[in-house]
């Protein structure tokens, strides 16, 4: 059985979520593609709510980690403002010879995008980005390139981007309101 599936891009406009937008290829939603390091921590002190450790189970066979960013993850999306969807280009790579693709190195599907960081979106006290605020943001970072991949693949995950506008529409974003 084969099965396909319509591929078109598409660009969702969160209007409940300060108009944030997130992309789909597809039956895909797409994340920034976030380098990552990992910081084992002690479960016990780390597990929350239904997660807590059994009496008799044993932390050290089952250890916890942390997941950090080592790139930037703070991007807003430069748009065409006619057809959204024409901002992205669709990159393919062979299938991972492992038949697992939901790693971000071994995706073979990613979607390259501009972008410009919004270095005032930071993280809250919680270690996690901060919520957003209205699109379009105003930034004046310079335009980059970056990749997105299948949410599926990626661990940390953005996948609703604010919007980077200019003129008197941008909004500036407000560093206080991201400390909750």
């Amino acid at each position: 059985i084969a099965l396909q599936l319509p591929m078109s891009l598409s660009v969702q406009r969160w209007t409940a979520n300060h108009d944030c937008v997130s992309v789909n290829y597809g039956p895909l939603t797409f994340s920034l593609k976030i380098d990552e390091r990992y910081e084992r921590v002690d479960s016990t002190a780390t597990a929350m709510g239904d997660s807590h450790w059994q009496k008799d189970a044993d932390p050290s066979v089952w250890p916890a980690f942390e997941i950090h960013p080592t790139t930037p993850w703070n991007y807003g999306l430069v748009l065409q403002d006619e057809q959204p969807d024409k901002s992205f280009e669709i990159v393919r790579s062979a299938w991972p010879t492992d038949d697992f693709p939901f790693t971000p190195d071994s995706a073979p599907i990613a979607l390259k995008a501009k972008a410009r960081q919004v270095p005032e979106w930071t993280l809250d006290q919680y270690g996690l980005c901060a919520t957003q605020q209205d699109s379009p943001v105003f930034s004046s970072e310079p335009v980059q390139e970056v990749t997105l991949i299948p949410m599926g693949a990626a661990r940390l995950r953005v996948s609703a981007f604010p919007t980077i506008g200019e003129g008197p529409e941008a909004h500036h974003w407000t560093p206080s309101l991201t400390k909750q």
